[in-house]
């Protein structure tokens, strides 16, 4: 009995000194997503090292979607404070800073493309009240990660601002949102109104639309004041309609004929600065809206509830993130299971608890499959996704470090990677080494086997 007592205290005593610390690691990935042709799939995370030690490791990966060889690695945290510095983050957020490569998008394709940074919303703070427009939406590198520049936006100019009675002001981009295919990009931009339309003791807004082409950088269609603010946004792959949800309705633009179909109108509303910015979503031809449940036909206002199987995912608890596959062929679902989340002294968030679940949900069976992550204590907690652009094949990314390949079709996975900081591939000496993997204890009943 006293051996047996003394080896469970040894276990407990390994258990604590096991627990992962509380703090973001390199390897750690917040975003996945596939070029355009196919051919790559970039990963990309953060460094939050960088300024204690002032070294230049990349963050973003490129990695051969064939052989999952390690092509390239490039870009750093202080490529990111280039662009959006201390004084620019997200509207609506707790933390306002831009620290990592979470909010990426891949337009084009490897060597000649660019990774574009496009947060979902974008303030410059001037005090604790006031909150201005910034004179650009995001940034871009190219996949050397050599050339770092901005994404303009144009801004008015000389426009009294009259939010709030108190002399608080909240102007700002957002929601910013791109295709699925990284070609365009559609920008909100509100600014305050010159006389408020209704007796309601919050910020009112004009807020005007701008389209940009992220091949040119150019802005391609610009509406004035679609809306008195925005909630969700969304773009087609061919640029040509845009979907919002405002404070007076929901619609969409034709941007080519300029005209409008009004998909529900909301009476006597208020906006609110939300927390979240949504995104809508087209299906490949821009015929239809596509959500978790309905089908739009915006050519003849018919919507179609898609039918999936009693126990689907799709059906019961939070969901994430989702994606659609370019042939509206299934979706790709994320649902969060975490039973705590804390921040680390980088202001970056940990999970502890339970992993995230993938499935994929076939819109023509109804049937879901989830793809099998991860048994790690230390990888798997949160995870990004993208759909290659054939739809044959799914990319999960997670945080410590974890790579996966997937076939759609039979959800088999092609290959994978581990603690993909630390590698002995010669680009790898750019990376931040990746954290040790913890020590674990002895399962119990080996201790009580050793004589």
């Amino acid at each position: 009995m006293h051996k047996f007592l003394t080896l469970l205290a040894l276990y407990a005593l390994c258990a604590v000194f096991a627990l992962p610390p509380a703090q973001a690691v390199t390897d750690d990935i917040y975003a996945v997503r596939f070029t355009q042709d196919g051919r790559h799939l970039v990963t990309a995370g953060s460094h939050p090292l960088l300024e204690a030690t002032g070294e230049e490791r990349g963050v973003i990966k490129l990695w051969d979607v064939r052989t999952g060889r390690l092509v390239s690695s490039f870009g750093n945290a202080r490529q990111v404070h280039a662009i959006f510095g201390d004084d620019h983050g997200r509207v609506g957020k707790r933390r306002w800073t831009i620290h990592s490569f979470k909010d990426l998008v891949v337009n084009g394709s490897y060597p000649n493309g660019k990774i574009v940074l496009l947060p979902a919303s974008l303030g410059r703070i001037e005090a604790r009240d006031d909150i201005e427009l910034p004179e650009f939406v995001g940034g871009y590198l190219d996949f050397g990660g050599r050339h770092v520049s901005r994404i303009p936006i144009p801004t008015p100019a000389g426009k009294a601002r009259t939010c709030m009675a108190d002399g608080s002001m909240y102007e700002y981009a957002g929601p910013i949102v791109a295709s699925t295919n990284g070609r365009y990009a559609a920008v909100v931009i509100n600014t305050c109104k010159r006389k408020n339309d209704r007796k309601v003791p919050i910020a009112q807004y004009d807020s005007s639309l701008h389209v940009i082409d992220l091949d040119s950088l150019k802005v391609i269609h610009s509406v004035k004041n679609i809306d008195s603010g925005v909630y969700a946004l969304g773009i087609s792959n061919d640029g040509t309609h845009v979907g919002f949800v405002g404070r007076d309705r929901f619609a969409v633009l034709d941007l080519a004929t300029g005209k409008e179909r009004v998909i529900e109108r909301y009476e006597n509303a208020v906006f609110q600065l939300p927390r979240q910015f949504s995104a809508l979503y087209f299906n490949q031809d821009a015929t239809q809206l596509v959500s978790l449940h309905y089908l739009l036909d915006l050519r003849t206002g018919k919507e179609t509830k898609l039918k999936w199987e009693k126990d689907s995912p799709a059906l019961k608890g939070r969901t994430s993130s989702v994606h659609v596959a370019p042939d509206l062929s299934f979706f790709l679902l994320i649902k969060p299971k975490r039973s705590l989340i804390v921040f680390g002294e980088d202001g970056l968030p940990r999970t502890y608890g339970k992993s995230d679940r993938i499935y994929l949900l076939d819109t023509r069976t109804g049937k879901s499959r989830e793809l099998k992550i991860s048994d790690s204590v230390t990888e798997g907690k949160r995870c990004r996704a993208d759909i290659s652009p054939d739809a044959s094949k799914v990319a999960v990314g997670c945080a410590g470090g974890l790579l996966k390949l997937f076939d759609a079709r039979t959800g088999k996975v092609l290959w994978e990677k581990h603690r993909i900081g630390l590698g002995r591939d010669p680009l790898s000496r750019r990376l931040h080494p990746a954290r040790n993997t913890p020590w674990m204890p002895v399962p119990l009943l080996q201790l009580a086997q050793i004589p």
